[in-house]
């Protein structure tokens, strides 16, 4: 890296407090944070839509036809309740200690252990890649929509370059890509909530107000694999976890995000405040619209055949008699499955940079080109993008399948280790001396909220594939995919703490957390920190990889 890239902090900035990096030492920005910028209004949107793809608008009929719905209604409600409780505690922890170009990955490395951020980082790849070729997956089952003569791979290839070329732009020009995308699919649920409204009063077509007719006929909720109350309850549980999908990654990509734009203290407070609206206005609000047009038994909510029409906005649409307009709907899905295919691609890439950073990947990865855009990170993405060619030989139905199964394990593990990430900042800064109201946004939830997510996302976690447990439902398939991601995470997890951590302490002692005064740590970037850790560290990929791997004969 050259000498351009760093920045000697400011004598004033280093304030002799505790836990303050020792005055004059040296901190290296990424590539990121020396070209061009996302502004406030490419984040204010990306976090108002920029995760909101075909898991929600075309997955949410799985999750309508299981449940009922009273049942998907009170579903979205709940992840999204504990979901908001979470982004509370990321936020506060990004707007003081910015992401500039780093995965959130970071906050475990440093306020967990390397052992933890290692396998953290890697889980984030992962998942963030495997999210691509699902959400080219369902864009295929969209273009089916309108039965074209042309074999699923050319759709397949046609959607792999254009989300690839996308994230070889500088952060700036995707950027506004992702801000025509969010602003397409925001005007869309808006319209579509507004629509159900005047459906509900008897506006469309026909002239027959609808009200909550789909409440009473076919009923509020369905019991699932077993009847009664008990069917209820199971079917409750599965609600839960098809919910988990559509909200993945959502308040991390908010933080990465954040911490590439030029004034990330003052811009992702402003975007957790807009968080919980986000949240109310783009997905309950329209999953309780779509209760009322779309029937919880309509077939082609879980046929899989028809493209979008498993889509319950489409079909909702449909039964309305509304010509044309589903066709329009159906063209803002299939631009969504773009949308967040973009995203999920800019967070894979910033993932593997930040690993390469804490010296957990190859530092090839750090590379970047004269926009600052980090090419071979994002070259390493495609490989897990090339999954989506799985349709070719498979039903895309399977394939949707086994793809939620295995990120949702990922999305568990975030959650679960950020809010213990949380809880050790907090310690870290009552040790260390600094004062939590001087930090430019402070968590409502606190403590008490980390410790709940903690709790509430290990059982919903372990509960990721129960029903494959019921005689009725076994399959070898969706038992691996289910929990996979956690055995990954084990052997990740182990495998660096028996090799290249053994002689480290299961945590870092709160005494010895990086932290800094709110005012240096924002002209900073805080991807490296050239501690004698990290400097220790550099090598630490190769080995434990050796370890894992063990030597080739």
């Amino acid at each position: 890296m050259s000498d351009a890239d760093k920045i000697q902090l400011p004598e004033k900035d280093m304030a002799a407090e505790p836990g303050n990096v020792s005055n004059g030492q040296v901190l290296e920005t990424g590539a990121a944070g020396s070209h061009s910028k996302l502004k406030s209004r490419h984040l204010y949107m990306i976090a108002m839509g920029g995760c909101i793809g075909t898991a929600f608008l075309v997955g949410s009929g799985k999750t309508l036809s299981r449940g009922g719905p009273a049942l998907a209604l009170a579903g979205f409600i709940t992840i999204c309740s504990v979901v908001w409780v979470f982004s509370t505690l990321l936020f506060e922890m990004a707007a003081y200690i910015p992401l500039n170009g780093a995965g959130p990955d970071y906050y475990t490395t440093h306020f967990l252990s390397k052992s933890f951020g290692f396998a953290m980082g890697w889980n984030y790849w992962y998942a963030y890649s495997i999210l691509v070729p699902f959400e080219i997956t369902v864009a295929t089952l969209v273009i089916q929509y309108w039965n074209p003569p042309v074999p699923p791979a050319v759709f397949i290839s046609i959607l792999f370059v254009i989300i690839i070329s996308l994230n070889y732009l500088p952060v700036g020009n995707a950027g506004e890509a992702e801000f025509a995308f969010s602003s397409l699919k925001l005007t869309m649920l808006i319209g579509m909530i507004f629509l159900s409204i005047i459906l509900a009063a008897g506006g469309g077509p026909s002239g027959d107000p609808v009200g909550f007719r789909y409440w009473n006929n076919p009923g509020p909720a369905n019991p699932w694999i077993v009847g009664g109350s008990a069917g209820m309850f199971v079917s409750f549980l599965g609600v839960l976890v098809s919910v988990v999908l559509p909200l993945s990654f959502a308040a991390e990509m908010v933080a990465v995000c954040g911490g590439e734009t030029s004034n990330p203290q003052k811009t992702v407070p402003n975007a957790a405040k807009a968080f919980i609206v986000r949240l109310l206005v783009f997905y309950v609000l329209p999953i309780l619209g779509v209760t009322l047009t779309c029937p919880s038994n309509a077939p082609e909510l879980t046929s899989g055949g028809q493209g979008a029409g498993s889509s319950p906005f489409v079909v909702g649409i449909k039964d309305a008699g509304i010509h044309v307009l589903d066709h329009i709907v159906n063209a803002v899905i299939l631009c969504s499955a773009w949308s967040a295919g973009n995203v999920y691609m800019h967070l894979a890439s910033r993932s593997i940079y930040s690993l390469a950073t804490a010296g957990n990947a190859p530092k090839i990865f750090t590379r970047t080109n004269r926009w600052g855009v980090q090419y071979l990170a994002v070259t390493s993405c495609t490989v897990l993008t090339l999954l989506a060619y799985l349709n070719v030989s498979s039903s895309s139905g399977t394939v949707f399948n086994w793809l939620v199964n295995m990120i949702n394990m990922a999305a568990f593990f975030s959650w679960i280790l950020l809010s213990f990430a949380y809880i050790r900042f907090r310690t870290a800064l009552k040790v260390q001396g600094v004062d939590r109201s001087t930090l430019p946004y402070v968590s409502i939830c606190g403590k008490p909220g980390a410790y709940f997510c903690i709790v509430f996302f290990v059982i919903i976690g372990l509960l990721n594939g129960f029903y494959v447990f019921f005689p009725s439902q076994w399959n070898v398939s969706d038992f691996l995919t289910a929990y996979i991601g956690t055995l990954l995470f084990v052997v990740l997890y182990f495998g660096h703490k028996l090799t290249v951590g053994r002689k480290k302490p299961w945590l870092i002692p709160a005494q010895e957390i990086c932290l800094g005064s709110p005012e240096g740590v924002s002209e900073i970037s805080t991807q490296e920190i050239s501690t004698q850790d990290d400097i220790e560290s550099a090598g630490a990929f190769s080995q434990t990889w050796k370890n894992l791997l063990g030597k080739p004969k």
